[in-house]
């Protein structure tokens, strides 16, 4: 004997059915998202390969090589090969986005020097004035160079300048004036324990002692 339908179950196995369809229909009608990249003319790919000749056979100076990889960023010459800048510096070039980023700050504070002013040798004469403003660089290289003479700008002289070097001497020794302070204090304890027989507190101070002497 055929069993009746409830009506109850029918209507909720037909209302989801209905809504599945809507879902379906919903899918279909939203279009995929995805990104249109705007492809190279002609003249910005004449330019992608003038500039990764310049980095690839490293004729010229850090300075130019800085340059070629800011206008290479800044106007996204990458954009058809990869999907952002940091991939395509590892991929094309074997250098990752820092180091890149360092090259490119190091040539714009270098655009900043008057034409009668020497140029740094390499990146890592400008690399500490790249966490200051470009201006900073501009004024105070002048001053580097005099001070450097017929010599070599060394990292020394460049951080002298900035003050770099002073600080972390003086850190060192309020570091080491620290040290001192709490070693005699412990030393202080430690006797006056040992006089006072207390042998439990007077191996606390030593082992206090022994771990600070350690580092």
């Amino acid at each position: 004997m055929k069993q009746t339908d409830n009506p109850k179950n029918a209507s909720k196995a037909e209302a989801k059915e209905q809504a599945g369809e809507a879902a379906a229909q919903a899918g279909e009608a939203k279009p995929a998202s995805l990104e249109v990249v705007k492809p190279l003319t002609a003249q910005e790919k004449q330019q992608l390969a003038r500039l990764e000749k310049v980095i690839d056979a490293k004729l010229g100076d850090f300075f130019d090589v800085g340059n070629a990889i800011m206008e290479i960023k800044t106007k996204e010459l990458y954009r058809e090969t990869h999907k952002n800048f940091n991939i395509y510096c590892q991929e094309r070039f074997g250098f990752g986005r820092s180091y890149a980023n360092k090259l490119v700050g190091s040539a714009e504070r270098i655009k900043l020097l008057p034409e009668n002013v020497a140029r740094p040798a390499n990146e890592f004469q400008v690399r500490p004035f790249l966490k200051l403003e470009p201006e900073e660089f501009r004024d105070k290289w002048p001053e580097i160079v005099k001070t450097a003479g017929e010599g070599k700008v060394t990292s020394k002289i460049v951080k002298d300048s900035l003050g770099l070097g002073r600080k972390k001497r003086k850190r060192r020794k309020a570091q080491g004036s620290d040290q001192k302070k709490e070693v005699n204090e412990l030393l202080a304890s430690l006797r006056a324990a040992l006089e006072k027989k207390e042998v439990e507190d007077a191996l606390k101070h030593l082992g206090k002692l022994e771990k600070l002497l350690k580092g």
